[in-house]
């Protein structure tokens, strides 16, 4: 019944966080507002290839930074049945400073892996046909990440190093990101 609840938590925030980057950017009326906002989608390697989208939000009014993030982290092309694969959908709260964003959270995480060896049928593509029971599990995480992206006015790169503590498949990383959204503007010198 927990584990249910902490999942619906997690997804109304995910899905509340558009609204909160929309009304939050919206309240003062006439005056230019300053909050920022931001997507980003890349790709990278933790112990397998990974996907990341994140959605973050980041007040004026103070030095912090709200994330929402899905990431997917599974091999690709592999001999061995059934594939591992482990996916999150989290929310994360931290500090910006400068071009750097430091945060952590919860999330849901879930995904399969393999149990007990069931037989080998020779695969002529990929030399072995290994397979395994499929074993699907879910569980909390405690995500964290560090970002660090640089733009021009509404489009950046950046580097994200992620990870994932949790009590199945605990993974770490690191993702090369592309950026869209509402920047700070830059200082003119």
């Amino acid at each position: 019944m927990i584990t249910f609840i902490i999942k619906y938590m997690i997804k109304v925030l995910f899905l509340s966080l558009p609204l909160l980057v929309f009304f939050g950017s919206r309240t003062h009326g006439q005056a230019a507002s300053r909050d920022m906002y931001w997507l980003s989608g890349g790709l990278g390697k933790s112990h397998l290839p990974s996907l990341m989208i994140a959605m973050g939000y980041e007040p004026k009014s103070r030095p912090t930074v709200l994330v929402a993030r899905y990431s997917v982290n599974a091999e690709i092309l592999q001999a061995v049945e059934p594939g591992l694969k482990v996916s999150e959908i989290g929310l994360l709260y931290g500090l910006r400073t400068g071009k750097f964003r430091l945060a952590a959270g919860l999330s849901r995480v879930w995904g399969n892996d393999r149990g007990k060896y069931l037989y080998t049928e020779p695969d002529p593509l990929w030399g072995s046909g290994e397979h395994y029971e499929f074993v699907k599990y879910g569980t909390i995480g405690i995500p964290a990440e560090i970002r660090f992206y640089t733009t021009l006015r509404c489009v950046g790169l950046g580097v994200t190093g992620f990870g994932n503590l949790n009590a199945k498949r605990s993974f770490a990383g690191l993702n090369l990101s592309v950026y869209i959204g509402r920047f700070e503007p830059r200082k003119s010198l």
